[in-house]
């Protein structure tokens, strides 16, 4: 299903198919990752400690949650604009859409390691913060609305009815469902106002990382086999074309 026509969101999915493919989403290690990460704030642990947490918190959300809910953007958005009744949420969302930076394929791009030319740079980079201003930025991140709407999803996904959230859907009202919905409509709002928050500041989860030997073994090799012409790379030129990007010169 291409992002631009999953307008059949939740009009002709079964409960199943909708479980199967939200649930991963909402149970992500992410969720349990950030509750540590509270825990530990509260405990004023070392730096290097908040610092492994932060980087799978970050990992988690960017390159697996926020992809995800990626996926659904243009029908969610046009769900909100489609009733009154989601005012409120439409206008955060237009908040977000008007603030944002960086184009939808520079998001993709940036999960990558990498900006095109065409969008910002963020200027916080996060690994030159002081340990102050590093534990304020965390605090600020684990008391995102983003994750009390992530807990009011789960929770309606076992309301009541004492079973896993597996089967409890399928025991739900249609007036539950409706609540359901939309909470997650909130939940998906909240996650685009979280993607702003980080948009602000730039960081490498790879960052001070050591690189394994057999890895920087293999990339030596390569080097050494482009270097003597038995590799050759694809100009630079080409990729931008590919890609339809333009490049500029940043320096």
């Amino acid at each position: 299903m291409e992002r631009n026509t999953a307008k059949l969101l939740f009009k002709n999915m079964t409960d199943e198919q909708f479980l199967n493919r939200f649930l991963p989403i909402v149970e992500h290690s992410l969720f349990a990752d950030r509750e540590r990460l509270l825990a530990l704030l509260a405990t004023d642990a070392d730096r290097d400690t908040l610092t492994e947490v932060f980087r799978k918190c970050f990992e988690g959300y960017y390159y697996d949650v926020a992809f995800e809910l990626d996926y659904y953007e243009t029908c969610l958005l046009s769900i909100l604009d489609s009733s009154d009744a989601y005012a409120a949420l439409k206008h955060r969302a237009a908040i977000v859409q008007r603030d944002r930076r960086t184009s939808s394929t520079g998001r993709e791009v940036r999960r990558m390691g990498a900006f095109l030319p065409t969008d910002s740079v963020p200027q916080i980079k996060v690994s030159a913060l002081s340990n102050h201003a590093f534990r304020e930025f965390l605090r600020a991140l684990v008391k995102s609305e983003f994750f009390q709407a992530q807990t009011r999803v789960v929770k309606l996904l076992n309301r009541k009815w004492g079973d896993t959230a597996e089967t409890s859907l399928y025991k739900a009202t249609d007036v539950e469902k409706v609540r359901l919905q939309e909470a997650i409509y909130e939940f998906f709002v909240c996650h685009l106002e979280f993607e702003q928050f980080l948009e602000d500041y730039e960081y490498d989860p790879d960052e001070g990382l050591e690189m394994q030997p057999e890895v920087a073994e293999e990339l030596e090799q390569s080097i050494t086999d482009h270097r003597s012409g038995k590799v050759k790379g694809i100009p630079l030129q080409e990729v931008a074309k590919t890609f339809g990007v333009n490049l500029k010169c940043t320096h």
